[in-house]
């Protein structure tokens, strides 16, 4: 399991460009030689979207509560007349 952990770490550095020149040039290089290594990062480029949409999923629920709290508390809508009144403009 451990190995699985370090060939996760070795892609993510790849991924994300945190490999010296001379590292990143052979691990391409064990790309080109490796089909079952160049599968893994391709998973791993997958693995990475789907956990970024997620992310962006999360965040706009998140925002779209806090405004229907905005929207529906009395207190603010002081606040949301204001917000309507700049995109009326």
């Amino acid at each position: 399991m451990r190995t699985s952990l370090n060939n996760i770490k070795v892609i993510d550095d790849y991924l994300f460009g945190d490999m010296a020149t001379s590292d990143r040039l052979l691990f391409e290089a064990n790309l080109l030689l490796n089909s079952s290594l160049s599968d893994d990062v391709q998973h791993q480029k997958i693995t990475h979207a789907v956990i970024k949409q997620y992310g962006r999923q999360c965040i706009k629920a998140e925002i779209k509560a806090v405004q229907q709290t905005l929207a529906n508390a009395p207190q603010y809508s002081s606040f949301m007349q204001r917000i309507v009144n700049l995109f009326k403009k």
